[in-house]
C-alpha cells in the first residue's frame, strides 16, 4: 500500500459520499410529495448488477445461475412492498483470481476501512461507471466477510454490496438465504434497520428456521421510491 492510499481513498470515499447525499435530497424533493400522498411509484426501476469473484486459484465463488432465485426474490419484494421492479444488468464472473483481502473482507466499519485502503481495488474495473441519479446498484460476491454477517452495505458511501457467496448454494440449507441480497440493497437505498422480525430490514436472519419476513412499512417503501438509484420514467 503506498504512503498516500488512505488519503486518496478516503478523499475518494468523501467525495462519493457527498455526491451521493447531495443527489438523494434532489431525487427525494422530486418524488416525496406525491408518494406521500399515497400516488403509486408506478414503472419505478431499480437496476442491479452483480459480480461473482473467483478465488486465489481462479475458481468462481459461485456458479452465476445460483444468484438468479434471489435476484427474482428481490424483485418480487420490492415490486410488491415499493412497486419497484429489479432490472438485472448483467451476472459476471471475474475470472481473475481475486487477492484474499478482496475475497474475504470486512463488515460495517471495517468495510469502509478496506475500501479507504485500498484492499478492495480489485472490485473497481467491474463496477459500473459512476451515476449520481439513477446510478445501478452491484453486488459482489465474495467469499467470506468477517464480523458475523454474510452480507454488508456501505449505504451512500458505495453503489455496490457484498454477499457472501454461501448464501445462493441452495444445497445447504443452514446457509442459503434469500433475504440477505434484497437486504442489503434495502441498505444502499438509505433504509436502516427495523426490529420487527417480519420486516425486509430486520438485522438478523438464521437460516433455516429463522429467515428474516419481506414486508416493508409506508415510510420504508417511500425512502426506497425517492432514493437517487431507483429510475422513474417519463
Amino acid at each position: 500500500m503506498g504512503l498516500f492510499q488512505p488519503v486518496i481513498g478516503g478523499l475518494r470515499v468523501l467525495g462519493v459520499t457527498a455526491r451521493s447525499a447531495v443527489a438523494d435530497v434532489v431525487s427525494a424533493a422530486a418524488r416525496a410529495g406525491e408518494l406521500v400522498s399515497g400516488a403509486a411509484a408506478g414503472d419505478a426501476v431499480l437496476r442491479v448488477s452483480v459480480i461473482i469473484l473467483s478465488d486465489e486459484t481462479g475458481v468462481a465463488l459461485c456458479p452465476a445461475d445460483a444468484v438468479l432465485p434471489a435476484l427474482r426474490t428481490a424483485d418480487e419484494v420490492l415490486t410488491r412492498e415499493a412497486g419497484i421492479r429489479v432490472r438485472v444488468t448483467g451476472v459476471t464472473t471475474v475470472a481473475a483470481p481475486a487477492p484474499t483481502e478482496a475475497l474475504d473482507p470486512h463488515a460495517n466499519r471495517g468495510l469502509l476501512l478496506d475500501e479507504v485502503l485500498g484492499r478492495l481495488d480489485h472490485y473497481r474495473p467491474y463496477l459500473p461507471p459512476p451515476e449520481t441519479i439513477a446510478a445501478p446498484v452491484t453486488v459482489v460476491v465474495v467469499r467470506s466477510i468477517a464480523g458475523n454477517t454474510t452480507g454488508c452495505s456501505l449505504g451512500m458511501t458505495a453503489d455496490w454490496v457484498i454477499c457472501q457467496a454461501s448464501l445462493f448454494d441452495a444445497t445447504a440449507p443452514s446457509s442459503y438465504d434469500e433475504t440477505v441480497l434484497v437486504h442489503e440493497l434495502g441498505h444502499a437505498l438509505n433504509l436502516p434497520h427495523h426490529k420487527d422480525p417480519t420486516n425486509l430490514m430486520f438485522p438478523s436472519s438464521s437460516p433455516p428456521e429463522h429467515v428474516r419476513g419481506t414486508a416493508l412499512q409506508r415510510w420504508q417503501a417511500v425512502v426506497l421510491a425517492t432514493n437517487r438509484h431507483t429510475v422513474h420514467p417519463r
